[in-house]
């Protein structure tokens, strides 16, 4: 799982430097934006305030960065250097994309290997100044939905249905939800523990149960279980712990390809057995709790 590609297109990114994505068909990194094909639509500024969490986090945080420089000149003696971190400031707060024009998009990207298509659509920034409007350059979008949905790492196709429908919810609330994501992960962990057969009525008992066939797995899902409370009972679940979480429950679904390793394994054992050792009752391999705890 590439952690930093998701990091870098979880906020806004110059339209020109868009990376290749995993195409949701071939899963190949080969989804690349067609530029061509983007439609915009001109938004109130305030409306996005309101409707979108990511705009609304970008002109926070951007805020906060101005702010703090213009306190900095405050506290600076002499004539100089003032002025230059107040001619500073003003410059950077007049090229900010987010100060500048807003627009909805609509575009769609093409897989270069086997040239199937996905739309997508999100939020579109234009520098107001400094910059000609017509330029490509002057322009930072950040993609909130992707159609059909890109996987943010592969799921395997010995993971249960059941599991990985939940979990390509969670990829897809990512771009526009973190919360929301988070809450859809971890029903997917309930899913994993209730594939696992273990005894309890809510996932906190669900885990403890776990720890007495796969202690590993246990530990690991007990520490994404906070990020997924967070995201049903709260609102502050940033995109790069929702990430390594991604990636810690990944490791953990490698459980079930795993055990279709094993079983076939064992399934070439006894064939092995039946052959060479035909007086003999055949044996059948340990199994893999039983592997793990003599580690």
């Amino acid at each position: 799982m590439d952690i930093e590609l998701w990091k870098r297109i979880s906020g806004f990114i110059d339209l020109n430097s868009y990376p290749e994505l995993p195409c949701p068909y071939c899963n190949k990194y080969a989804l690349r934006l067609d530029k061509d094909s983007i439609q915009t639509r001109p938004v109130n500024k305030d409306s996005l305030l309101v409707t979108s969490r990511k705009y609304r986090f970008e002109k926070e945080r951007k805020q906060t960065l101005i702010d703090k420089s213009r306190e900095a000149s405050n506290k600076s003696e002499g004539f100089f250097i003032p002025l230059l971190i107040i001619l500073a400031s003003a410059h950077a707060e007049a090229v900010e994309p987010t100060n500048g024009n807003t627009f909805l998009f609509n575009s769609f990207f093409e897989c270069a290997d086997c040239q199937q298509n996905i739309s997508a659509s999100g939020m579109l920034l234009e520098h107001q100044t400094g910059m000609s409007q017509s330029s490509s350059k002057a322009k930072k979008i950040k993609v909130e939905h992707f159609s059909p949905s890109i996987f943010i790492f592969p799921i395997s196709k010995n993971v249960p249905k059941h599991i990985a429908e939940e979990l390509l919810d969670a990829f897809k609330h990512f771009h526009f939800d973190p919360p929301s994501s988070a809450s859809k992960l971890r029903r997917a962990i309930e899913n994993f523990c209730k594939d696992m057969q273990v005894e309890g009525n809510n996932l906190g008992r669900m885990i403890k149960s776990l720890e007495k066939t796969h202690p590993e797995e246990a530990k690991y899902l007990d520490a994404l279980r906070q990020i997924g409370n967070e995201g049903t009972h709260g609102s502050d679940v940033a995109e790069l712990d929702l990430l390594y979480a991604f990636q810690v429950f990944q490791f953990v679904l490698e459980l079930y390809d795993r055990n279709a390793r094993y079983n076939e394994l064992n399934h070439a054992y006894d064939k092995l057995a039946k052959k060479y050792e035909k007086k003999k009752q055949p044996q059948q391999l340990p199994k893999l709790e039983q592997l793990d705890n003599a580690k």
